[in-house]
C-alpha cells in the first residue's frame, strides 16, 4: 500500500475509534502492518504529523464514513481473544465450592469492596457453587454498626453481581450459637476466662507468660462464663481467651482474645436495638471477636474457599486453632492485595464530615467511590466487573485505574447512547447572510438507527463553545460552514459561507457543535466540583427519559437525572 494511504488509513481509524489521534498509536499501526518501514521511521514521522494536522478536525462520524467507503475491513468487529478468566482454585470441586463476602456494616460499600464481592461471586459461579453474604457486626462499641446500611449492603451487592445471593446472614443475630461453641471449648480446657487487667494481659502475651487464670480448672471458668452472660462483670473486667502456643513467634497469636464484654446499657447494639428493642439488647453482654465468629460461621456455613485481603494472613493462624480443636477441615485461603483509591474520599468519617458540611449530597453522591454513587453516576456494573476480573486475585496492591473503568463503561454506552449538542462554555454567534428556514437533520447516532432530530433554522443566532472561536473557519457539525469576522465582548460576528463538506476540508475548518437560538435550553450539569450552567439543544430533554445515559458531542457521557445532567466521563 502507498505510504500516504497507509498513514491516512490509520489516522482515520484512530479518530473513529478514540475520538482523537495519537501519533505513537498511528506509527505503531503503520509499522505493524508494514515492518519494512521501521528503518525509515524518521522520514515517516513528519509525514504522519502533517496528515494528522490535515485530518484532525474531522469528526468521528466523518472518519467512520470514509473508513466505511475505503477501508470497511477495519470496521468489522474483530474477535478478541477470549480471556482465559480467573485462575483455577485449588481444592475446588464443581458444585461444592462456597464463598462469602462478609463486610462490616459501619458504612456503605465502595469500589474497594468490589474486588472481594466480584472475585468471590465469580469463583462460586465458575464452579457452579454458592455465594453468601454475611454481615459481620459483632463489635457494637468500636466499629459501631449503622442500622441504616444493612439493607443497602445487600442491595448494592446484588446490583454489582446482577444476581441474588444464595444465603444471607447477620452475625449479631447468631450470638447464642457462638456461646454454645465457646462453652464447649471452656469445658475441654481449650479456652478460659481471664480477669487480669488488659495491661497485664498485653505484657504477659509479649513475654509468653501465662496469667494466673489460665491454670484454673474448667469448672471455675464455666462459672465465670455464666456470670459474664448475666452481666456480673462490666466492660474490660473479663475476657475469654483461646489457648494457643505461648511461644508462638507472633505475640498476637498467643492466647488470643475470643470474647469481650460490651455493656448493653452503655453501648447497645444499634441494629438489634432498632429491630428488637431495648429489652432484647439488654440480654447480651458478651460479644465474639472477629476471629472467633468468623471461624464458627465459615465452618457452619460450609465455606470452602476464603478470598480476602492479605492483611488477614495472621488471622489464619488464629482461626486454625478453632478448626483444630473442633476437628474441622480448614478452608482454602487466597490472599489478594488491597484495591486503593486515591484523590477521592473513601473513609466513612471523611464522607460523613463532607455530608454534614453540605459539600456532598449524601452517600450516593455521584462523585463518591461508593457503589451507590457510581451507580447513580451511570457507571455500569459490567465495567466494574471487567476491571476486577482483569486485576484478578493477585497479591499486589492495586491503585484503581479509573480510566480503565471509564473505557469499559464507554464501550458499553457508545453503541446505544443518543448524541446531542451540549455546550459547557457557550458564546453567542450572529451569522450574517445565513439563509433562513434552512432544515438540518442530525442522526441521533452515527452507526445505530436511533432516529434523527430536525432543526428548522429561523434565526441567525447560534451558540458555540468559546474555546472554538480562535479558529477563523468553522463547520457546524452536519450543518454548514462559517467564517468568524469580529469578536465583541459578549458575542461573535460571523458570516455564512456554504453547506459543502468539501469546502470545509479545503478551508481546514474546525468541526464544532452548536445550538440555534430557537432550540436552546439552559441546563444544569453536575460535575465533580458542583453544578455548572450550560446550554443544550431542547432535544436533550425531549428525546430522553430520566436515568438515560447520553453522549454530549465533544464533551463526554452524561446520565440524565430529572431535568439536569450528571457528568460521567469523557
Amino acid at each position: 500500500m502507498d505510504i500516504n494511504k497507509l498513514i491516512k488509513k490509520w489516522i482515520l481509524y484512530n479518530k473513529y475509534k478514540y475520538g482523537n489521534v495519537d501519533l505513537n498509536s498511528v506509527i505503531s499501526k503503520i509499522v505493524y502492518e508494514n515492518p519494512d518501514l521501521k528503518k525509515n521511521i524518521k522520514e515517516i514521522i513528519p509525514k504522519v504529523k502533517e496528515e494528522i494536522n490535515n485530518l484532525n478536525n474531522i469528526s468521528r462520524e466523518e472518519a467512520y464514513n470514509i473508513l466505511l467507503k475505503e477501508y470497511p475491513e477495519l470496521l468489522e468487529e474483530k474477535k478478541k481473544e477470549e480471556r482465559k478468566g480467573l485462575p483455577e482454585l485449588d481444592n475446588a470441586i464443581e458444585g461444592k465450592v462456597k464463598t462469602r463476602f462478609a463486610p462490616n456494616p459501619s458504612g456503605y460499600l465502595h469500589i474497594g469492596h468490589a474486588r472481594a464481592i466480584i472475585l468471590n461471586y465469580e469463583y462460586a459461579k465458575m464452579y457452579k457453587g454458592k455465594f453468601i453474604l454475611r454481615i459481620e457486626d459483632t463489635d457494637p462499641k468500636v466499629k459501631k454498626p449503622d442500622p441504616d446500611v444493612y439493607g443497602s449492603i445487600k442491595e448494592d451487592v446484588e446490583w454489582l453481581i446482577n444476581d441474588k445471593v444464595n444465603e444471607f446472614y447477620i452475625q449479631s443475630e447468631r450470638l447464642d450459637i457462638y456461646y454454645k461453641y465457646i462453652k464447649e471449648l471452656i469445658e475441654k480446657g481449650l479456652a478460659y476466662v481471664d480477669l487480669s487487667p488488659k495491661e497485664v494481659i498485653s505484657k504477659y502475651r509479649a513475654d509468653g507468660i501465662p496469667t494466673e487464670y489460665r491454670l484454673k480448672e474448667p469448672e471455675w471458668h464455666l462459672e465465670q462464663f455464666e456470670k459474664i452472660l448475666n452481666g456480673y462483670y462490666d466492660e474490660e473486667k473479663a475476657v475469654i481467651r483461646i489457648k494457643t502456643d505461648l511461644n508462638h513467634s507472633n505475640p498476637s497469636v498467643r492466647d488470643w482474645i475470643a470474647f469481650r464484654i460490651v455493656n448493653p446499657n452503655k453501648n447497645p447494639h444499634p441494629y438489634l436495638l432498632k429491630k428488637y428493642g431495648k429489652n432484647y439488647v439488654e440480654r447480651y453482654w458478651l460479644w465474639p471477636t472477629y476471629n472467633f465468629s468468623v471461624s464458627i460461621d465459615d465452618h457452619l456455613m460450609g465455606i470452602t474457599h476464603v478470598l480476602r485481603m492479605k492483611e488477614h494472613e495472621v488471622n489464619a493462624y488464629k482461626q486454625k486453632y478453632i478448626y483444630e480443636y473442633f476437628g474441622w477441615e480448614f478452608p482454602t485461603v487466597i490472599n489478594y492485595g488491597a484495591l486503593l483509591v486515591k484523590d477521592l474520599p473513601l473513609h466513612k468519617s471523611e464522607i460523613r464530615k463532607l455530608i454534614k458540611e453540605g459539600k456532598i449530597s449524601g452517600w450516593d453522591d455521584p462523585f463518591l467511590p461508593t457503589l451507590r454513587g457510581l451507580r447513580r453516576r451511570g457507571i455500569d456494573r459490567e465495567a466494574i466487573r471487567k476491571y476486577i476480573l482483569e486485576i484478578g486475585p493477585n497479591s499486589s496492591e492495586v491503585v484503581i485505574d479509573w480510566n480503565k473503568i471509564y473505557t469499559y463503561n464507554r464501550e458499553i454506552y457508545d453503541k446505544n447512547a443518543k448524541r446531542f449538542f451540549i455546550i459547557r462554555n457557550p458564546v453567542k454567534v450572529i451569522i450574517n447572510d445565513l439563509p433562513l428556514n434552512k432544515i438540518i437533520k442530525v442522526k441521533n447516532h452515527p452507526e445505530v438507527d436511533l432516529g434523527y432530530r430536525e432543526f428548522i433554522i429561523k434565526s441567525n443566532i447560534f451558540y458555540i463553545d468559546i474555546n472554538d472561536i480562535n479558529n477563523k473557519y468553522l463547520r457546524l457539525f452536519e450543518g454548514f460552514n462559517i467564517e468568524i469576522i469580529d469578536k465583541k465582548d459578549d458575542y461573535i460576528i460571523a458570516r455564512y459561507l456554504s453547506d459543502s463538506i468539501e469546502d470545509a476540508r479545503k478551508l481546514n475548518a474546525k468541526i464544532v457543535q452548536w445550538v440555534p437560538e430557537e432550540y436552546k435550553i439552559n441546563i444544569k450539569v453536575w460535575e465533580k466540583d458542583g453544578m455548572i450552567n450550560a446550554i443544550a439543544e431542547k432535544y436533550v430533554l425531549e428525546l430522553t427519559k430520566d436515568g438515560e445515559v447520553i453522549h454530549g458531542i465533544r464533551y463526554g457521557f452524561f446520565k440524565r437525572e430529572k431535568d439536569y445532567l450528571i457528568y460521567m466521563h469523557k
